[in-house]
């Protein structure tokens, strides 16, 4: 006889899985901003644990801050020179 831990409820054992793609085709609908690119991004592991606790934190979305430093970069609110970079 199979253990139960009442984990599966009603609720959650009847709804069916969520497709990825669709998730991003909804969320591109409720942007309103177009077309969305997808990249990939490799920080540190303590940078990304740093980013990820402050959008926390403040209660921020990592994605939306990117988004407006990203923004504000193309903009040129943000400088940011190759002696910077290094």
């Amino acid at each position: 006889m199979p253990k139960k831990t009442g984990l599966a409820t009603a609720t959650n054992a009847t709804k069916p899985p969520v497709d990825p793609e669709k998730w991003v085709t909804d969320s591109q609908a409720a942007a309103s901003r177009g077309p969305i690119a997808r990249m990939t991004v490799e920080l540190p592991l303590d940078m990304h644990r740093e980013l990820k606790g402050k959008c926390g934190r403040e209660g921020l979305k990592i994605k939306k801050v990117i988004i407006a430093l990203v923004h504000d970069y193309l903009t040129g609110k943000i400088k940011i020179t190759e002696a910077y970079l290094r």
